[in-house]
């Protein structure tokens, strides 16, 4: 049989005169995440707005394709020739390959959609009649147009035809690739994966930068990150490299010279400075946060706008309203949350305070810096940089 997967989306197809061009990317990544999971290549056509998928469909071509931003849903199909002798003929053998898979289903409903009126028939036509032979082949079916337990499609094109009995959600959002580049401050935490993630979902290309506590972290902590960064690459078709920068002796040094009660906050505003010094390289345009309004001191608006007054491109935070229960379940849901809640030190509380201030002022903070040897701290942050391809 001529078989195939067929990817539907929705986002996209509201864009335009630049619908084309989204279409595309999503082709190519829809291949090199495929290729790259099944170690196959695979083959892709646009076809009616629709992309066709040459895989064998099997839990690994299924799983992969649920990784690919930009997919509302996506069905297993069977190809069959434009003649009405074909489809009834296919209709039953798919019917009772869904019986014989998943058991008999309570109710069931056919769905035509057609691009080219070619049959002579309306859809609701086609709807009727393919109906009553399911009927027939299996009285035990029973016809609910609202709610049905098995919907069984049919896409009819002028030559060639599918049919299909199951639809499977995709992630939906853009196609990574579409929509520029970003740097994520990635902790060894939940919220980051997360908010990393959700940026690629709107069709950012996503590469990593983490603040090593070394020497005052172990090992653990930097593998911890390293395999967050191979979770998250599975969403994105070109996996993006982690840049790791030795923080723990700043942090010591930041530590001797500055009030305690606003550490953290100085130490964030580094992070942003490093990360802005890191990102042209990367040709990313914005940073991207897992931080979240109120959920810890240095995430109150007043203490967040502080920080971002050290940044000179756009600071985004994608989990800004969300609250802890949202992004742990988010988390779960993307695969990331079992690796995230792993024991290992994070730099985040090194040499941190109990109390900190949860309204730092911005003059107060310029007092605090001017004890430090700012781009001093930046440079060696950087030249101290290593990179993690994995």
């Amino acid at each position: 049989m001529d078989r195939a997967v067929l990817i539907r989306y929705h986002e996209i197809a509201l864009k335009g005169e630049n619908r084309r061009a989204f279409e595309e990317r999503l082709a190519i990544n829809i291949r090199k995440i495929l290729t790259r999971a099944t170690g196959i290549q695979v083959k892709t056509q646009r076809e009616h707005g629709r992309i066709l998928v040459e895989t064998d469909w099997n839990e690994t071509s299924r799983e992969a394709l649920s990784r690919v931003f930009g997919i509302t849903n996506f069905s297993p199909m069977r190809r069959v020739p434009s003649i009405m002798t074909e489809l009834r003929s296919a209709v039953i053998e798919e019917t009772q390959a869904y019986i014989q898979k998943y058991g008999t289903p309570a109710s069931f409903r056919i769905f035509t959609r057609r691009t080219e009126k070619i049959l002579g028939e309306s859809s609701m036509q086609i709807d009727r009649e393919m109906g009553a032979i399911v009927c027939e082949k299996f009285p035990e079916l029973k016809v609910d147009l609202e709610n049905p337990v098995l919907t069984i499609g049919l896409e009819i094109r002028k030559d060639t035809s599918f049919v299909w009995t199951n639809k499977m959600l995709g992630p939906q959002g853009l196609p990574v690739g579409s929509n520029g580049n970003v740097l994520a401050l990635l902790s060894g935490g939940i919220d980051s994966p997360v908010a990393a993630i959700e940026a690629l979902k709107r069709g950012a290309r996503v590469s990593y930068v983490h603040f090593y506590g070394t020497p005052f972290v172990g090992q653990e902590a930097l593998e911890k990150v390293e395999d967050l960064v191979r979770l998250i690459n599975r969403y994105q078709p070109d996996p993006q490299p982690l840049y790791v920068v030795p923080f723990g002796k700043i942090q010591e040094q930041v530590a001797l010279a500055t009030d305690k009660r606003v550490r953290t906050i100085i130490y964030r505003r580094l992070m942003i400075r490093i990360a802005e010094a890191l990102a042209p390289k990367l040709r990313a345009q914005a940073l991207i946060t897992g931080e979240s309004i109120g959920q810890v001191a240095s995430q109150t608006i007043e203490n967040m706008a502080t920080i971002n007054s050290a940044a000179t491109i756009p600071v985004l935070r994608p989990l800004v309203t969300h609250d802890k229960d949202e992004i742990i379940a988010k988390a779960k849901r993307l695969g990331t949350f079992t690796t995230s809640i792993r024991p290992a030190a994070d730099c985040c509380t090194l040499f941190a305070d109990r109390h900190p201030a949860i309204r730092a002022q911005l003059e107060r903070i310029h007092e605090e810096e001017a004890r430090l040897p700012m781009n001093e701290l930046i440079e060696r942050a950087i030249s101290g940089i290593e990179i993690k391809r994995v």
